[in-house]
């Protein structure tokens, strides 16, 4: 009875908390333990499944929302893609990936929570490319998830990540689009820019033609896995090699 009633207590605390990932060393803060006892509390919490390990010398509650994990277990880091349309309801698809966005680390991981096993995608990107995102609370944890803007910016940063048409949708569902384009020229990519100006003008929300921004003679093609052939936007300098709707 004494163990249930410590572990309830800690559950209580970790979630008043609101951190979702915590390091060995602030487990042991938490729990009031030295090092040596803490790792041995710690494994046993994880075996009757109260905790998780969701990487290397991190824990989170079993009981965790997957996205509040997903983003706390590298910092600063922030979800995005099809998760941030799923976030914000623009789209009908669900995430079969996370996708979260760092400057730290590369690779696929499964979180296995008790929600069930969440697929995550670790997608390293240049530490000036992190912004863009928002603080948001799940299950009375902190995530942090991009906004509107970003996540649309990202997609056409990162081509074959996720569906251009998902990045339209959103585009068409309601965002700013001078916030959109001020993203788009702090990633330094032409083709980012190109792309999206393109993608405003067809929505309705944007200059028909590039004002502020100084593009490349250069033509890019909208969807870069597709040949480079169709019409050639003048304007934004994008062949439009396949249909938007």
């Amino acid at each position: 009875m004494s163990s249930a009633m410590n572990d309830l207590a800690l559950v209580r605390r970790l979630e008043r908390g609101h951190l979702a990932v915590r390091t060995a060393q602030q487990m042991a803060a938490t729990l009031g333990l030295r090092p040596a006892s803490a790792r041995v509390r710690l494994n046993r919490l994880v075996q009757r499944g109260v905790l998780a390990r969701p990487a290397r010398g991190t824990y989170c509650l079993a009981s965790a929302d997957h996205l509040a994990v997903a983003t706390g277990i590298y910092q600063p880091s922030y979800a995005s893609l099809l998760a941030a349309f799923e976030h914000h309801g623009t789209t009908t698809q669900t995430a079969r990936v996370l996708d979260v966005i760092n400057p730290v680390h590369s690779g696929t991981m499964v979180l296995h929570l008790e929600s069930g096993g969440h697929r995550v995608r670790f997608i390293k990107v240049a530490g000036r490319l992190v912004f863009g995102y928002q603080r948001v609370f799940r299950q009375g944890m902190a995530a942090t998830v991009a906004d509107r803007e970003k996540a649309v910016v990202d997609t056409l940063l990162l081509p074959g990540h996720a569906p251009l048409d998902e990045a339209f949708a959103c585009i068409r569902a309601g965002i700013e689009p001078q916030k959109a384009m001020d993203y788009a020229r702090m990633t330094g990519r032409q083709a980012v820019m190109k792309r999206l100006g393109l993608l405003l003008s067809i929505a309705g929300l944007g200059p028909d033609a590039p004002m502020e921004v100084r593009l490349s003679g250069t033509y890019v093609p909208l969807d870069p896995s597709l040949p480079r052939r169709g019409k050639f936007d003048r304007c934004w300098r994008v062949i439009i090699n396949r249909v938007i709707e």
